[in-house]
């Protein structure tokens, strides 16, 4: 049993990204650390995880939500910098109340992490958390849309300046190896970290009776990044070979409802291209039990970045066989309840928000075991996240060819930029 033997105050903010944070809130407390979480991105999915402790932060909460309430422009503008402004005082009473700093998707309180300093000079604790976009090179995100050639170079330099700041001011950053291309220095594996997750509801549903109709749940956040098109045709063409099949979609719906359709579902379509064996809203169907499938061109990399026992349990698969996946849950009922049996024991017993708070308090501590860490600099996954392979190489050549190949800002890594290269021009070795 971990014993807290020092009495840490810890600030966790300033974005809610899929209940993570929220949650690790939850297991802070849980093991007795003072700890405040403050949301202030405006979250629409409603995960209710977060604290409003003085009216400073009540205010700022306001001010940014009705910036998106307004279509006029003056307005908008108003409320965004009044909202901003009050960062600052809100930042020093943070600054003078806690000492260990959590910030989440790679976002700290000021544009270009001008913060950290400040609170390197004070001497605290500061973990940076990477969850998705936030590290990604963008000419392999396919979270992000429409945008110009001259959008991806921008965005690569400005995500690796800020990048370079946070390891020069962070004690530890905590990210996924699979988005880790614009870091130099060791970070330590999300993976094996863990995704916190607990709900107050403890029951599954979704009887399974011989000859029913197969309920199958897909709630994608964003449904161009998450394929939503690919798996409807996959369930069409399932359909057309004769399985009966109840599928539900839900889009932009509260956290409440996905929840309640989780606990009735059969199984869940994560995505297509997921650089992640487990995702956030896989991870709480692992909760009731329910498996996932999940596509990513990761899948054949993840061996070779994380240690088998922190590799959760899904159906993980290259893109080209989701369809071919999602027939084997619903064919073989055997497996997918053994699969949701897995996955669920997994995230009860690893996964809990109990559990991954003490990994931070490892972090804080500077007790992390060596088996948590990861170099970025020996990543070779060229792929990314949220489009096929024939759209990154696109973009990618044409940066190349526009800009030059300097633009992808992996020249600290010649070995990873050869790879990008070869990727981008299909070279065969």
């Amino acid at each position: 049993m971990y014993v807290v033997t020092v009495k840490y105050k810890v600030f966790i903010g300033l974005q809610e990204i899929a209940g993570y944070y929220g949650n690790l809130k939850k297991g802070f407390r849980d093991i007795d650390v003072d700890c405040t979480f403050i949301d202030l991105s405006s979250n629409p999915f409603h995960y209710n995880g977060d604290d409003t402790p003085n009216v400073l932060v009540k205010i700022c909460k306001w001010c940014l939500n009705q910036q998106n309430k307004y279509n006029y422009y003056i307005l908008k503008a108003l409320f965004y910098i009044l909202g901003h402004a009050l960062k600052i005082p809100i930042f020093i009473w943070a600054l003078c109340y806690y000492d260990i700093f959590i910030f989440s998707f790679g976002k700290s309180f000021f544009y270009k992490s001008m913060d950290l300093p400040i609170l390197k000079f004070f001497n605290k604790k500061i973990i940076v958390t990477f969850n998705g976009s936030d590290g990604r090179p963008p000419y392999i995100d396919g979270a992000r849309h429409n945008l110009t050639l001259d959008d991806y170079r921008k965005i690569s330099h400005m995500a690796k300046s800020n990048i370079s700041t946070i390891e020069k001011y962070a004690n530890s950053i905590i990210t996924q190896p699979a988005i880790s291309h614009f870091h130099k220095k060791k970070v330590i594996n999300y993976i094996a970290i863990g995704h916190p997750f607990a709900s107050i509801n403890q029951q599954s549903y979704a009887p399974n009776e011989s000859g029913r109709e197969t309920t199958i749940l897909h709630s994608p956040s964003d449904p161009i990044g998450k394929g939503s098109i690919f798996i409807r045709t996959a369930i069409e063409n399932l359909k057309k070979k004769g399985h009966n099949i109840n599928f539900i979609e839900i889009t932009g719906k509260s956290h409440y409802e996905v929840i309640k359709n989780l606990q009735n579902c059969d199984f869940i379509i994560d995505q297509v291209y997921s650089d992640l064996p487990l995702p956030g809203f896989a991870t709480e169907a692992a909760w009731f039990g329910k498996p996932a499938v999940i596509g990513g061109y990761y899948e054949k990399f993840i061996h070779n970045d994380c240690l088998p026992e922190h590799i959760p349990p899904s159906l993980y698969c290259p893109p080209d066989r989701v369809e071919s996946a999602i027939e084997l849950l619903i064919s073989d009922e055997k497996y997918r309840l053994k699969l949701g049996r897995e996955a669920q024991e997994f995230v009860k017993i690893r996964w809990t928000p109990e559990r991954v708070a003490k990994h931070y308090l490892q972090i804080i501590e500077g007790t992390i075991p060596d088996k948590y860490m990861f170099d970025p600099n020996t990543i070779c996954y060229v792929q990314g996240y949220g489009m096929r392979e024939s759209q990154s190489k696109e973009i990618i050549r044409d940066m190349i060819e526009q800009f030059g190949i300097e633009s992808l800002c992996l020249s600290d890594k010649p070995e990873l930029e050869r790879l990008f290269r070869e990727y981008a021009y299909d070279v065969r070795k």
